[in-house]
């Protein structure tokens, strides 16, 4: 089964904005009102065989589309015409370990992996979960993020999606301690008692802030406050877990080699965030799985502004590893549109996973047509 020719498509797609009852512009805590992502962007490949099966594959743009054309073109294609993709593991593993930096950060061959195992599950007629040990879910529950907002946007937002069924919420934070803590009680008092809470400082707070933060919070039962810090700082987590109740977890940290090992060692965080883009794929992904897994760490998949193609990639994981055992982050229902024939179905809050071979999911050409862009000036969705 051998990769005959690879196709690279840059597309993006607008995110229903704030005015028209969704969330663009997303603001995070470094960007100004009126600014944020207003796209989800992408990095598509399709793949082809010498026994005519293709696959699709997505990853995040993380650098300038010219620059990483450039680097498909010149250093990638090369790599993978001619492999099997049954030995994706192997080469992509290989390309990964290049001292290259823009090699780093997997980019493209995160893509190249999914598309793999996509032609994997359709020449076995089977989900790519039954590839990775099997289903042992049939839904996944639907963490929703809205960026930083006025409050009484984030009350009215929350009223809402509470009316659809979903029951985790997802924000953003770091601006300022005082009005994240006040936000925070209205976020409470909005989603009532039983709605699962999370707030993401993206590295934004020094030890002594994120400590404040903690103790004024402490009793609102949040799930857990994601990356309040920088990383590297093993004993900080460790020390906000022994003094506070509040779950923490850690995010930018999980994309650095070896660090969940260490985290997991000190037992220093109650949860990881992690995304198939820094991992390299559904393959990677699945062998931090296994490690969380083995040492009783829940994961979550982070939200990238995910299209269609890696957002059924991730359910696949989801399908069949146990450690994915809390709501993932998505902003996927708010996207205008999709590349994808049918859009993800979703009911009361949750994916309903694919059941048909590969992906399961069918993509539609003429729409990545129509979405296809390519130049200088693309939003840079970086691991946020």
């Amino acid at each position: 089964m051998k990769i005959e020719n690879i196709e690279l498509f840059f597309v993006k797609i607008p995110v229903v904005p704030t005015a028209k009852g969704g969330i663009a512009p997303y603001r995070g805590h470094d960007c100004l009102p009126g600014q944020g992502l207003e796209f989800a962007e992408s990095c598509l490949v399709k793949l082809y065989t010498d026994d005519g099966i293709t696959g699709w594959g997505e990853a995040n743009i993380v650098m300038d589309p010219v620059v990483q054309k450039s680097l498909f073109e010149d250093y990638i294609r090369p790599l993978v015409i001619g492999q099997d993709c049954f030995g994706a593991d192997a080469f992509i593993s290989k390309a990964a370990k290049s001292f290259e930096p823009p090699i780093g950060i997997k980019g493209v061959l995160t893509a190249i992996d999914i598309a793999c195992m996509d032609i994997m599950g359709k020449v076995c007629q089977r989900p790519v979960s039954s590839l990775l040990g099997g289903k042992i879910r049939p839904k996944v529950e639907i963490a929703y993020c809205q960026g930083l907002e006025d409050f009484a946007c984030t009350q009215d937002r929350i009223a809402k999606i509470k009316e659809m069924g979903y029951t985790t919420y997802k924000t953003t934070g770091g601006q300022n301690l005082h009005s994240d803590i006040e936000r925070a009680k209205v976020i409470r008092e909005a989603a009532g008692s039983l709605m699962k809470i999370r707030v993401d400082m993206n590295e934004a707070y020094d030890l002594i802030s994120a400590a404040n933060y903690f103790a004024a919070i402490d009793d609102f039962g949040f799930e857990y406050v994601e990356q309040p810090f920088g990383v590297n700082n093993f004993d900080g987590f460790a020390g906000l877990r022994k003094r506070f109740t509040t779950p923490v977890a850690i995010n930018e940290d999980s994309y650095i080699p070896n660090n969940l090992y260490e985290y997991a060692k000190r037992d220093a965080i109650d949860a990881a965030v992690v995304d198939m883009d820094p991992c390299g794929g559904i393959s990677q992904i699945s062998k931090v799985a296994d490690f969380a897994e083995a040492v009783g760490l829940p994961l979550i998949h982070h939200c990238g502004f995910d299209l269609g193609i890696k957002t059924a990639a991730i359910l696949q994981a989801y399908a069949a590893k146990p450690a994915f055992s809390r709501a993932m982050d998505s902003i996927y229902m708010e996207l205008e549109d999709d590349i994808l024939c049918e859009k993800l179905k979703i009911e009361n809050g949750s994916f309903i996973i694919p059941d048909s071979p590969g992906l399961g999911i069918e993509v539609d050409e003429e729409k990545v047509r129509s979405y296809s862009f390519f130049g200088i000036g693309c939003q840079k969705l970086h691991y946020r």
